[in-house]
């Protein structure tokens, strides 16, 4: 997919001022301006129809649980790619926050963690995926967490998820979560620290044995040896109960 420059135009209507790399696909800021003079800004998620592994109706693109993902303006498809706007994006992506404030606090690390293992729960029951990953998160001044990309499964390129069968995603998805807590409470990747991974106290002085363990257990070679999601979701509420009071909200 040839990448829009700046000052380009997106279907005659959005004109490029930046363009982002993202976790699959791109992602455009882009400037629409009104007769009137008045001009506003829109985030464009732009992806090749050919990744796609079957023919997709820009209406099952935007038929998406709103409570999980950031809610799409419009989908359509032009020179065999197919463009996502979102509505205006209130928030700040997750990538940017760690950028900005890696690493987290315990609090506000749990209650992101919290946050994304809930929409997960919830998407399983849908049938539907999405990417856990920095990029793909955006946290919203309204407490909240949203994902900007998944769906149902047919709207997901292969080889981006397994998409085999719920259970090897759940033991997919508890690796990748247990890589981003590593990573927001200790700024470090653990998939860039060799095959022996440092426990998180040995940056985080704050971080309890229990979620250590955890974090190890998530993050093993082996897919038996990880917990599932529904798994992590009690380990969490018990964390929390126990050990973390994140009182519902993160850290400003």
């Amino acid at each position: 997919m040839r990448l829009k420059e700046q000052g380009e135009m997106i279907n005659g209507t959005y004109r490029v001022l930046k363009t982002f790399p993202f976790v699959i696909g791109t992602l455009y800021y882009t400037e629409v301006s009104l007769d009137s003079g008045i001009a506003y800004t829109r985030f464009i998620h732009a992806l090749e129809l050919g990744a796609m592994p079957q023919q997709v109706e820009p209406e099952a693109i935007s038929a998406r649980d709103e409570s999980v993902f950031f809610p799409v303006r419009e989908v359509f498809v032009e020179d065999g790619v197919l463009y996502q706007v979102f509505r205006r994006l209130e928030g700040i992506l997750l990538a940017h926050h760690l950028i900005q404030h890696s690493p987290l606090n315990l609090k506000e690390a749990v209650w992101i963690a919290r946050g994304i293992v809930n929409h997960l729960l919830r998407l399983y029951g849908e049938n539907q995926l999405t990417i856990i990953h920095p990029q793909n998160i955006v946290l919203t001044p309204g407490k909240a967490i949203r994902f900007l990309y998944g769906g149902a499964w047919g709207t997901i390129p292969k080889g981006v998820v397994p998409q085999v069968d719920q259970k090897t995603n759940q033991l997919v998805d508890s690796y990748t979560l247990g890589a981003l807590i590593y990573r927001m409470l200790t700024g470090k990747n653990p998939m860039g620290v060799g095959l022996t991974i440092p426990p998180i106290s040995t940056y985080c002085a704050e971080c309890p044995p229990e979620l250590d363990e955890w974090v190890s257990r998530t993050c093993s070679f082996d897919l038996h040896k990880r917990p599932t999601i529904s798994e992590t979701a009690d380990f969490l509420e018990w964390l929390i109960e126990r050990r973390v009071k994140v009182g519902g909200e993160r850290d400003e």
